[in-house]
């Protein structure tokens, strides 16, 4: 086996470990929705504060006055968020709920029109499906919330998480598959 078959050869190992180890993340993230929910949110709170402090150390290159004071107030804002999110994550976590009610009934809306425009296209069913669905989940949540706050982002994190490592999982075994089959050369 030359140098190159066995650098291809090891690369699927990897996909296939960090496929399984993604999807054991989303069994958990899915177990323990509020855990997850919340570290989501107490993950984005800390990326607010950095964003924020990152915006206010390169708000004074700003050409002039007044637009060094709007940056300054817009990471003045952004820090502040941050704070809030991080020193209130279960509040945060009740708002983020509510936003992604929001986003998947709007989302869901708008899949429909696009789905109905696009009307008889290959896929228009499946599209109007995957709205109406996504449409249902909006209503779902905000009709629960707030007390859906307590399972959604997490569950929603441990799904995605869980597709992403089957997606691994996937791809890092038709690899190996590959790289184990005869070459044609």
């Amino acid at each position: 086996m030359n140098e190159s078959t066995q650098a291809v050869s090891k690369g699927p190992g990897w996909g296939i470990a960090w496929g399984i180890l993604t999807i054991v993340l989303g069994l958990v993230a899915m177990s323990t929705p509020l855990v997850s929910g919340l570290a989501v949110t107490v993950l984005i709170g800390y990326v607010l504060l950095a964003a924020g402090i990152a915006m206010l150390i390169f708000a004074f290159q700003a050409p002039s006055l007044g637009k060094v004071i709007l940056k300054l107030l817009f990471a003045t804002l952004t820090v502040v968020a941050g704070l809030a999110v991080v020193s209130q994550p279960g509040l945060a976590l009740t708002q983020f709920t509510w936003l992604v009610g929001i986003v998947f009934v709007v989302d869901g809306v708008m899949g429909f029109i696009v789905a109905w425009n696009v009307k008889p296209t290959n896929g228009w069913g499946w599209m109007t499906a995957n709205a109406l669905i996504t449409l249902a989940l909006g209503v779902m949540i905000l009709k629960g919330w707030p007390a859906t706050s307590l399972v959604v982002i997490g569950v929603l994190v441990g799904v995605r998480l869980l597709f992403a490592g089957l997606a691994m999982l996937t791809i890092g075994t038709v690899s190996r598959r590959v790289a184990a089959s005869p070459g044609d050369s």
